[in-house]
């Protein structure tokens, strides 16, 4: 058991006590290159260094007015567009979970951001867990399903991105094992 700092003064209810806390893994996530939008990555990638080599070409050296000196600048954006899908997501990816904390009470599993300077305490009530699933790795992760699809993000399209769940996270097993555990207890409880 961890002792609660003042931090969590004003957070946790009444006879709540954390049980473990962790951090995620910093590392670049490699497996994640298999992935279509890898692929698209390499076609955006190719073709904005193609645009951006032949604008520059047909521009250099010429007597062109001014405003058409700039026209390979415009390959930018999708150079980095293409950069971001070929694995520029991975290396914010691994960014962000440097600067993510995940804390399990007795009762709620926290997560705990401090990027692009903002601070962000997301809570999950084990008691509004349908299931737990963990993903076996080194490092694991352990994901929360919630009641009703609550905790379910979804892209601008609709299609579904990830449920939220202590990612990338060593003994990962020990932290799924507790937090069965712990669901079972607080559902008991409620019943």
């Amino acid at each position: 058991m961890t002792e609660t700092g003042n931090g969590w003064k004003g957070i946790l209810e009444p006879g709540e006590r954390i049980l473990w806390q962790g951090q995620p893994r910093r590392n670049i996530d490699w497996s994640g290159l298999v992935n279509p939008m890898t692929l698209m990555g390499v076609f955006f990638t190719g073709f904005s260094l193609f645009w951006i080599a032949m604008a520059f070409a047909m521009t250099v050296g010429t007597d062109a007015p001014f405003p058409f000196n700039f026209f390979p600048l415009f390959g930018l954006p999708f150079l980095l567009i293409g950069l971001w899908m070929l694995g520029g997501r991975l290396v914010v990816d691994a960014w962000l979970r440097g600067r993510t904390w995940y804390t399990l009470t007795s009762q709620t599993a926290f997560i705990a951001r401090n990027a692009f300077g903002k601070k962000t305490l997301e809570s999950w009530p084990l008691q509004d867990m349908d299931r737990i699933t963990w993903e076996e790795g080194d490092p694991g992760s352990v994901i929360f399903h919630m009641r009703g699809g609550a905790g379910v993000r979804r892209s601008s399209n609709g299609t579904p991105i990830q449920f939220p769940g202590f990612r990338q996270i060593d003994g990962s097993q020990q932290v799924y094992s507790l937090m069965r555990k712990l669901r079972r207890e607080v559902r008991e409880i409620d019943e």
